[in-house]
């Protein structure tokens, strides 16, 4: 593949068909459409899920599905150019893709989140839903989770530099998209854990918070709002650096291309299915 493109979509079926015959992995990038504060874009969740699965893709020699650019961020709807799906339309939109590939003799799909802990609940159901209807492999990649250790070392390590649209997702699109940040609009927006619970949600993406317990209470847009003006940026983006965005890419890359090596020595079963209907 070193000389084509890693797009399954920019291929014909019989290359497509060829590809199979020889491999059995796809990776699926999805993403988010919303807003990321006054100097990144709204395509900034799907942009790096797109990055790093393009970047594993080449790397791995392995096709990479078309992108899912919407996710559930019903939150972000406080802010304009937001896009939410219903949860139960991601999963299902998850569910079908996975299911058309598995179809077709992919084995093996690694689903790539730029959406992070948000997009996480529907995508799992997805994930355990296909896995056991088809007995297709299918694995999770977050990109801050499944790098936190990376992000934790590449980043400054100051508790709260990284939220949303923050020290790391900024310095990721200034790698890799930086013709659509603009830094003159970045500001600092730490919020800091008030008391011995972090009400956000059962996790962080930030590697600097320890000694937090964690509950969840849904925030309305007009909450979300409340608590993200005046930048709807939670983390710190005046320390972002394109240089740290390309080793965060870096490692990102890495730990996806690790994980599909490791995933070819798991023997995969495939079940009789039908095609979505």
């Amino acid at each position: 593949m070193a000389d084509q493109t890693p797009w399954l979509h920019e291929r014909s079926w019989p290359e497509i068909q060829a590809y199979l015959a020889r491999d059995d992995v796809a990776l699926l990038p999805v993403g988010s459409t919303e807003q990321h504060a006054r100097h990144l874009p709204v395509m900034t969740d799907a942009a790096e899920a797109i990055a790093v699965a393009l970047g594993a893709g080449l790397r791995a020699g392995v096709l990479v599905a078309p992108p899912v650019w919407y996710g559930w961020t019903p939150h972000h709807m406080a802010y304009p150019g937001t896009i939410t799906l219903r949860a139960e339309t991601l999963t299902a939109v998850i569910e079908d893709v996975c299911q058309s590939l598995f179809y077709h003799g992919f084995r093996r799909i690694f689903i790539v989140n730029g959406h992070r802990l948000a997009n996480l609940p529907p995508i799992e159901i997805a994930a355990v839903k296909v896995r056991n209807r088809t007995g297709g492999y299918v694995m999770l990649f977050d990109l801050a989770l499944s790098a936190r250790v990376e992000i934790g070392a590449i980043t400054s390590g100051q508790e709260g530099a990284v939220g949303h649209a923050c020290e790391d997702e900024t310095s990721q699109m200034l790698h890799s998209y930086g013709h659509l940040v603009n830094m003159r609009e970045a500001q600092r927006a730490v919020h800091p854990v008030d008391g011995r619970f972090s009400l956000a949600g059962f996790a962080t993406v930030d590697p600097a918070v320890a000694g937090v317990n964690f509950a969840w209470a849904p925030a309305t847009p007009q909450e979300f709002l409340a608590r993200s003006r005046p930048t709807g940026a939670s983390g710190d983006p005046t320390l972002a650096t394109r240089e740290k965005g390309r080793l965060i890419l870096e490692a990102q890359v890495n730990n996806l291309c690790e994980l599909i090596a490791t995933s070819r020595r798991v023997a995969v079963t495939m079940r009789p299915f039908e095609i979505p209907l």
